[in-house]
């Protein structure tokens, strides 16, 4: 910890599910003291804790709430405190624990926290110091600032549904630009949001450490989300189709959903390989990138086709280029393709699945999957968690441990920190302010690997995947 850069700051997280849990999980892997704000009212409980998954081998051990992947890797080197913030008494912990931090995370609409006393106002009170964050769906102000949100339903306000799409059959049987928007993902907002949090917590960590004063960080997950279709958005203000520039009378031109081609580039695309369900990306820039394309093909005729001569010409015939592409493709490997593309100098790259992943000779390499041990009554194998895409020269950032098991941390906290005396703790633990088991809780029922396919919540599953992962 000596070389950690973030040893001596201390952390309250009072979020739950994604998007602020994983800022304090890279707040841990720098070295904080992340303290987790739990609970063990079962019905208020994060739902990474209760519900989310994935459990090991598919079903729920004695201690449930212990063993979800999701929380597990999104709470990983953390501290658990549990409270019932709907009581004074909690929400007295919370503000004479916060006289203690250095950080607040938060991710309630803005009437809850104000609600509960808990807003920055009232908590710089206590510290006047205070960085925190909250983060919302919308921002602190604004007519939807009261909106609940979650990813999903964040897509579409940030506009980057509308740039996601599939190409469609059109009428004469060639590919035209889908109709219908899509998602981006596995709730790609809340990546955006961690990544935006922990930029705007280094600056303001680096602003206190000059200046002595602290801030609030009003962080709205759907502006994050827009920050990323910035060309789409300048294209439709920039690049209308009206009387000209400099007369205001332009009409706006909207980006195309085309799936996974390009606007310019060609050929671009994801081509199938050996093997099931394996493919390779592949993005030719410019002219020099289709020759050497080409060669490494053994077809460098290809070049001087009328059909494919130049981008545009490729652009209008790309759907007979792109079968030339998968026929060759098809009798290569994924790795085999990248490396030969990538020593022929144009842009590939295996499409890798989970399994893929976790075996990577690069990802190995580089040690990006971290080895965790959770205490032996968790019932959870050593697994490899996620690290962080970067690495220091200079100091340690690492996986500090397992996520917290439910109230581990209420003697510490309450007693080591905070000074409670024992028959209070006690009586915190009688009314079930604190417990280190869920109040009214279950496990959740777990549906068969074979439904799950058979549903299509799943493509499938791999019964030995075991065998092929690197030993730990």
């Amino acid at each position: 910890m000596s070389a950690a850069p973030l040893k001596n700051i201390r952390v309250m997280d009072l979020s739950r599910v994604f998007a602020m849990p994983f800022a304090g999980a890279n707040l841990a892997d720098l070295g904080a003291e992340v303290i987790k704000i739990d609970t063990c009212q079962a019905q208020f409980m994060d739902t990474t804790r209760t519900i989310t998954g994935p459990f090991p081998d598919n079903r729920t051990g004695e201690l449930w709430w212990e063993q979800g992947g999701t929380f597990q890797n999104l709470n990983r080197g953390k501290r658990s405190l549990t409270l019932d913030l709907r009581s004074e008494q909690s929400q007295a912990i919370i503000k004479d624990l916060v006289r203690l931090c250095d950080v607040v995370l938060e991710n309630f609409t803005p009437r809850v926290m104000a609600r509960f006393g808990l807003d920055y106002e009232s908590l710089r009170a206590h510290k006047p110091d205070l960085i925190m964050v909250s983060n919302t769906g919308y921002g602190h102000s604004g007519p939807w600032s009261n909106f609940g949100a979650m990813a999903s339903a964040l897509e579409p306000t940030h506009g980057t549904g509308a740039f996601m799409g599939y190409m469609e059959e059109g009428p004469d049987g060639r590919l035209i630009e889908g109709q219908v928007p899509n998602k981006m993902g596995n709730s790609y907002s809340d990546f955006m949001a961690t990544w935006t949090a922990l930029g705007g917590l280094m600056a303001a960590l680096l602003r206190r450490a000059r200046t002595g004063q602290g801030q609030w960080i009003d962080l709205a997950m759907y502006q994050t989300g827009t920050t990323v279709i910035g060309q789409g958005l300048l294209d439709f203000a920039f690049n209308g189709s009206g009387t000209g520039s400099g007369t205001g009378k332009g009409t706006g031109r909207r980006t195309q959903r085309i799936g996974n081609r390009h606007p310019v580039w060609s050929p671009h695309g994801v081509y199938p390989c050996q093997g099931k369900d394996q493919w390779v990306a592949i993005a030719a820039r410019d002219q020099d990138d289709w020759r050497a394309l080409c060669l490494a093909m053994g077809q460098p005729e290809l070049a001087a086709d009328p059909r494919f001569n130049d981008p545009m010409d490729r652009r209008r015939h790309q759907e007979e280029l792109d079968a030339v592409i998968a026929a060759w493709t098809a009798q290569r490997t994924s790795y085999g393709v990248t490396a030969c593309l990538q020593d022929a100098g144009v842009p590939a790259g295996a499409v890798l699945n989970a399994k893929q992943a976790l075996t990577d000779p690069q990802y190995v390499s580089r040690g990006f999957f971290e080895t965790v041990h959770n205490p032996p009554e968790v019932e959870l194998r050593p697994k490899g968690y996620v690290g962080r895409g970067w690495k220091f020269s200079g100091s340690q950032a690492q996986v500090r441990g397992p996520a917290p098991q439910l109230g581990e941390g209420n003697e510490y906290v309450l007693g080591e920190l905070l000074g409670v005396d024992q028959g209070r703790i006690d009586a915190f633990a009688s009314d079930w302010t604190i417990g280190n088991t869920p109040e009214g809780g279950r496990a959740p029922a777990q549906v068969p690997l074979d439904e799950q396919v058979e549903i299509g919540s799943i493509a499938e599953y791999d019964a030995d995947y075991l065998d092929h992962l690197p030993s730990i």
